[in-house]
């Protein structure tokens, strides 16, 4: 019984944590359309438009408002995405089963999900090296872009 509680206790934090974490992202974009709102109805005329993007602030803050943030832009980004998520899940359901295995719970819950997120960790693993292989066929990654931030003598 243990361990369905410890199931329900996992689900409803992760319900809580989703909830609490949109509301939050929700708050700070309407936060961020307010402000740009205010901004633009300052401006009343082409010519301080153009003052407002002749400067390096001022034409950030313009296309802002026109293209959606992409924390990730780079293949570089989303292949580290997918080795950090890999190794999450992976080393999570290493954990599960040992939890398994040293605290003697009697049903079979830990093995289950330890075995589910090894499976995900391997998958996301798995793409991120196919994507590397995939991006440097492409030429989206150069073969020797690791040594290109390297000191030169």
């Amino acid at each position: 019984m243990q361990g369905q509680d410890f199931l329900v206790a996992f689900t409803i934090c992760f319900i809580v944590y989703t909830v609490f974490s949109s509301v939050r992202r929700y708050g700070i974009a309407r936060t961020k359309a307010n402000l740009q709102e205010k901004v633009l109805q300052r401006i009343d005329s082409s010519d301080a438009l153009a003052s407002l993007a002749a400067n390096e602030s001022g034409r950030r803050f313009l296309e802002s408002i026109t293209i959606e943030e992409n924390k990730v832009s780079s293949p570089y980004g989303r292949i580290l995405f997918g080795i950090q998520a890999g190794l999450v899940l992976f080393f999570f359901g290493i954990a599960m089963i040992f939890v398994q295995r040293f605290a003697n719970v009697g049903f079979p819950g830990f093995i289950i999900v330890g075995t589910g997120a090894i499976g995900l960790g391997l998958g996301f693993l798995t793409a991120s090296a196919a994507s590397l292989f995939v991006s440097r066929k492409l030429g989206l990654i150069s073969p020797d872009a690791r040594d290109s931030h390297a000191p030169r003598d």
